[in-house]
């Protein structure tokens, strides 16, 4: 991987010159949690400005090097990066929680997050998810095959979720392993999470009942979400 990256930041340096402020690994690939072949290699881009030409032509220099290693860039301007903090606090947080600078200066992630504005936003992706399920229920056609393809693809954002939940919390340490992760959320919001446990497993090759599952998991985001939205702003907050 160090070699990928190697090559993708000499390639975004010729291109964007003297616009390319920093760039930012994140994700699996910085938790541990990589596997080549299936994980993406997640990279924040940020740049002084934002010139479509060259983003047009980083696209067409750099897309089969993007697909063949997996490497998902979000590119951004740095004023765009530093006054959205208010809206994307979930992705974020993530960012700022587990990190690697490739490139530039890494004090551009020191940006506020507000709690509220993370309540707000897990809110938001919760709810999303409960329709998703439903959507991937009825998407089914009535095949358990089709559901479990749907449930597998579906599933990419709930680390993301679950690890905003416990920074909703006030916990700065992070698990990074799934299991420890479920664990330590089920415990601080008192929901039972054994049906991502059980996705889990089954994403490792072990057979389950796949309408169970998709119920069990149903069930869960619809308890986590009744307490997000249930949770006050405190004081001071906005």
């Amino acid at each position: 991987m160090k070699t990928v990256l190697a090559d993708f930041t000499a390639r975004l340096k010729d291109l964007f010159g003297s616009d390319l402020l920093t760039i930012v690994l994140y994700g699996s690939a910085v938790r541990g949690t990589y596997r080549k072949g299936a994980s993406d290699i997640n990279v924040l881009v940020l740049l002084e400005k934002s010139s479509p030409r060259k983003i047009f032509e980083m696209g067409r220099v750099i897309k089969p090097f993007l697909r063949k290693h997996r490497v998902n860039p979000r590119v951004m301007t740095r004023e765009e990066f530093l006054s959205s903090g208010d809206v994307f606090p979930l992705e974020y947080g993530d960012i700022q929680c587990a990190h690697e600078i490739l490139y530039g200066d890494g004090e551009i992630l020191n940006i506020d997050l507000r709690c509220a504005h993370l309540r707000y936003e897990l809110e938001e992706k919760l709810r999303g998810a409960v329709g998703d399920i439903r959507y991937l229920l009825l998407a089914s056609g009535g095949s358990e095959k089709i559901l479990a393809k749907l449930l597998i693809m579906w599933s990419g954002l709930c680390g993301t979720i679950f690890r905003g939940l416990l920074r909703l919390k006030g916990i700065s340490e992070i698990p990074a392993d799934m299991d420890t992760l479920l664990k330590k959320v089920s415990a601080e919001y008192e929901v039972s999470l054994e049906g991502f446990a059980v996705f889990e497993r089954f994403r490792g090759g072990e057979k389950t009942q796949i309408l169970d599952l998709a119920e069990s998991i149903l069930e869960a985001l619809k308890a986590l979400t009744r307490i997000v939205n249930e949770m006050p702003v405190k004081s001071g907050e906005r």
